[in-house]
């Protein structure tokens, strides 16, 4: 594997990691609003699932990698 590739894959966990606790505390703030709105939390809520799904797939490559 390539420095390049690399790369790539531990910049995709750290925005993993990112998105899943941001979209997190932002999901908890609009709970704790009087009225979220729904898009919002839809939209978050895909923002989490996008930041997981780079998270397993950095760990379930890094096992095949080696």
């Amino acid at each position: 594997m390539d420095s390049n590739s690399q790369n790539k894959k531990s910049w995709n966990l750290i925005i993993g990691i990112t998105l899943v606790l941001f979209g997190s505390l932002r999901l908890y703030n609009k709970f704790q609003q009087e009225d979220p709105s729904m898009i919002r939390i839809i939209l978050t809520i895909g923002f989490i699932g996008y930041g997981g799904f780079l998270i397993y797939n950095h760990f379930s490559n890094s096992d095949t990698d080696q």
